[in-house]
């Protein structure tokens, strides 16, 4: 439970910090900053009018401005021009983006599986027509790039009877091979007749900040396709819940301390992180995002929505947001991904 709290709760801490660091410099003033998420245990004290509190739950913090949705409070959140609050909203998400950035980067500078390598070809096998031959690297299939053994095999057996085009790196050349994957053809049912094995990569520092920027664009990927993932039984398509994301934390640990490698715990922190930040970027009531686009009328055509009005979407939001999350831990209770 502990590294699971740790990662969940730097994360949370992270989007704060970033609400608090822009309410500060917008000079909104922050009624109090809590330590874990309520209910209140104690009242540490108070630094220039704003409580310092100690909650029950250790999964971050949370800071409360002033005047949310008062906007005659002098120097509170409502009472601040569009544009400041626009900038404290966006910049709790902004801080978890640029968390799993950083996170990412240090991953693929400490070392990465990143490569595979042929371990063994069996005779008369599909690989061997090929070409294929123990000590190669395989670094893409029709064009995609290829990381990770489960990749590398998944690509295979989804194109049974099609001729792919492996770019194999034998030493210092680079070569195109043609396989045709064929199901049954040993008695194991492998369906190309080769054992591959995933190699760690030490980026250095300007490659890695390039490499880290693909796992953001996959899961920018995964954000579109959010509406068809909420239901979906699929263990690749799901949507997880606190259980489910305990359990994914649980098998990185699992993982990270079996290759003896950071890599895994780093990955789904950085992960979490960037889902953090996205998806609090959706235009949903309770999220940053919602409140964004209820600035856009004052924006654009200076119309401000009522107080009363935007209290009750936020809060009509997070009730909704709280009904969605109960679902995802039922699910992940009934139906565990992992």
């Amino acid at each position: 439970m502990l590294p699971f709290v740790l990662i969940l709760g730097l994360l949370v801490g992270v989007h704060e910090a970033g609400h608090l660091l822009a309410s500060l410099a917008c000079r909104v003033r922050i009624r109090e900053i809590g330590l874990g998420l309520p209910p209140r245990l104690a009242r540490l004290g108070s630094w220039r009018g704003t409580a310092m509190t100690l909650n029950l739950l250790p999964l971050g913090g949370f800071i409360l401005p002033a005047g949310e949705f008062d906007r005659t409070q002098e120097h509170g959140f409502a009472a601040a021009a569009p544009r400041r609050r626009a900038a404290i909203l966006a910049a709790g998400p902004a801080a978890n983006i640029l968390l799993a950035y950083m996170l990412f980067t240090v991953a693929f500078v400490l070392g990465a599986p990143d490569r595979v390598r042929i371990v063994s070809v069996d005779p008369g096998s599909p690989a061997a027509q090929a070409g294929l031959r123990s000590g190669d690297i395989v670094a893409q299939v029709d064009g995609e790039a290829v990381s990770t053994p489960d990749v590398l095999h998944g690509l295979i057996h989804a194109n049974l009877g099609r001729t792919l085009e492996l770019a194999v790196e034998r030493g210092e050349q680079r070569s195109l091979l043609q396989l045709t994957p064929q199901l049954g053809w040993a008695a194991d049912g492998r369906a190309a007749g080769f054992e591959s094995t995933g190699e760690i990569v030490r980026y250095p520092l300007g490659a890695a900040a390039f490499r880290a920027t693909q796992p953001i664009r996959d899961l920018l990927q995964v954000m579109l396709s959010l509406p068809c993932r909420a239901s979906s039984s699929d263990p690749g398509m799901r949507l997880v819940g606190v259980i489910g994301m305990k359990r994914v934390s649980d098998r990185a640990l699992e993982n990270a301390l079996d290759w003896g490698e950071p890599f895994p715990v780093l990955f789904v922190a950085a992960s979490l992180s960037l889902a953090l930040g996205l998806t609090n970027l959706l235009p949903f009531p309770g999220l940053d995002g919602g409140r964004l686009v209820l600035l856009a009328p004052e924006v654009l055509v200076r119309r401000r929505i009522g107080d009363r009005i935007e209290r009750r979407l936020n809060a009509a939001g997070v009730f909704g947001l709280l009904g969605f999350m109960a679902f995802l831990a039922i699910r992940d209770l009934t139906a565990p991904l992992l």
